[in-house]
């Protein structure tokens, strides 16, 4: 397994050799285990092989997979409206574009995402063909191993993750290929993941990701399967550090007034539902700082509310959990057309939640058509996902199979021009810094899958 076109990828002969962040973090964890590094700059090959480095190669790939999603998950809350933007500051903000929900073919500014995803898949599988292939980890070892586990894990967060957002695939510096691609990698290493976890953590992380995998390769059978296996208690998120040079999370510093205010709650449809129930998994509060850093194009200061669902730069960021599995459930059930059912899977997953105003379980919704049922299934996946990365994949996925019912979606486009003056981008093509450096990408691509038409309600078949 093999890729070229990673930025802290170096090719060495037949082997690669990890340079920048990911190197000094390897570094630095194989210092501190007693392995000594003259110089701490690019790591020679044959130090991968000592048992000192496997476990930080896993976590260097678990870092990158961090980066990406604390990442993705504060642009995606834009692109999918989960926040109001505040204007472009030169920092922890976005293009004007971006803010209005488009991002050109042209634009540079995913380059650094898609690195982030492409390293951690790619550091999770060398370090894979290094413990298996090349036996750094001895044969008699490799069963339940939890590192080859963990490697495989990371590999398929990742892979899952690039699906969600990108529209094509590109792996090891082929030609783009279909956006399916991401997701049967992914199910691969979910399904080897599954098949050699050590401990039940592990085991229902890669059974609950394959789930994921497969609901968005059409597999509901197999996702429903894995999803059953699940306790709705169960969650499985990618840790971050407060460290402002890794996976510190950038929600959190983007509301938390260190000096940024880049987005607000204010004017989301998420803001006005949490005033109006209290429901405590879309928190938010207004800080008495009036408002936010920066002026919005076509509209000037925008009034400043912080969300609370990340109180700290180091709140992880869900990647898989049991509610998820429920609500997998009962799309499953609406996709066959029973909806009755899938309202009581849905209603499972809200009752459990206590209001912040009244103190007591949200009120169960009440659907009495087949396209209700499925209006309901897409409000919980919105409140339940909220700022965690997930909604502008549900929306593509909504739209691409043609699913019943409306989504819940926030008039912007009287805010601002911004809103209006481009299509929605409905996921991201393949940066610039692949097709420069990937021969087998053309630098012109096609743009009929990455933008909405002018006027779409994303999500309604």
């Amino acid at each position: 397994m093999k890729v070229r076109n990673v930025a802290d990828a170096k090719p060495v002969g037949r082997r690669w050799r990890l340079t920048g962040a990911v190197c000094a973090a390897t570094v630095g964890m194989m210092i501190t285990a007693g392995c000594e590094v003259t110089n701490p700059g690019p790591v020679q090959d044959e130090f991968l092989f000592a048992e000192s480095s496997h476990a930080p190669l896993v976590a260097g790939a678990e870092r990158r997979l961090a980066q990406l999603i604390k990442n993705l998950a504060y642009d995606g809350a834009l692109m999918s409206r989960e926040l109001f933007p505040t204007g472009q500051i030169g920092a922890h903000g976005h293009p004007v574009t971006f803010q209005g929900g488009h991002l050109p073919d042209n634009d540079t500014y995913m380059n650094g995402r898609w690195n982030f995803g492409q390293q951690a898949r790619w550091i999770a599988e060398n370090a894979l063909e290094r413990f298996i292939e090349d036996g750094a980890i001895p044969p008699e070892e490799q069963a339940n191993n939890p590192l080859i586990t963990d490697a495989h894990i990371t590999a398929a967060f990742a892979t899952r993750i690039m699906g969600e957002h990108w529209c094509d695939a590109v792996l090891d510096g082929g030609a783009p290929e279909s956006n399916e691609a991401w997701f049967q990698r992914a199910e691969e290493h979910f399904t080897a993941a599954i098949g050699m976890a050590p401990d039940a953590q592990r085991r229902d992380a890669a059974t609950a990701g394959r789930a994921q995998v497969r609901m968005w390769l059409g597999d509901w059978a197999g996702a429903v399967s894995d999803a059953q296996q699940i306790s709705t208690d169960f969650n499985h998120s990618a840790v971050m550090d407060a460290d402002p040079d890794g996976a510190r999370n950038r929600i959190w510093f983007s509301t938390v007034d260190l000096p940024y205010r880049t987005i607000t709650t204010w004017n989301s449809w998420q803001y006005e539902y949490y005033n109006e129930t209290g429901d405590p998994r879309v928190p938010s509060v207004d800080p008495g700082l009036g408002f936010s850093t920066g002026a919005l194009s076509g509209f000037g200061q925008v009034p400043f509310r912080r969300q609370l669902k990340y109180p700290n730069g180091d709140s992880d960021m869900r990647l898989a959990g049991g509610v998820e599995m429920r609500l997998i459930e009962a799309e499953a059930l609406l996709r066959e057309g029973t909806w009755e059912p899938a309202m009581d899977l849905i209603n499972e997953v809200r009752t459990r939640n206590v209001s912040d105003i009244t103190g007591q379980p949200m009120e169960a919704w009440s659907a009495s058509s087949l396209e209700e049922a499925w209006e309901y299934l897409k409000r919980e996946r919105f409140i339940e996902f909220w700022l965690e990365g997930r909604r502008m994949g549900d929306m593509r996925r909504w739209e691409d199979t043609g699913a019943p019912g409306a989504i819940d979606w926030m008039d912007f486009e009287s805010m601002s021009p911004i809103f209006a003056q481009n299509p929605r981008s409905r996921c991201y093509t393949i940066p610039t810094n692949e097709r420069n450096a990937n021969p087998n990408v053309p630098v012109e691509l096609p743009t009929d899958i990455h933008f909405a038409s002018p006027g779409d309600t994303p999500g309604q078949g």
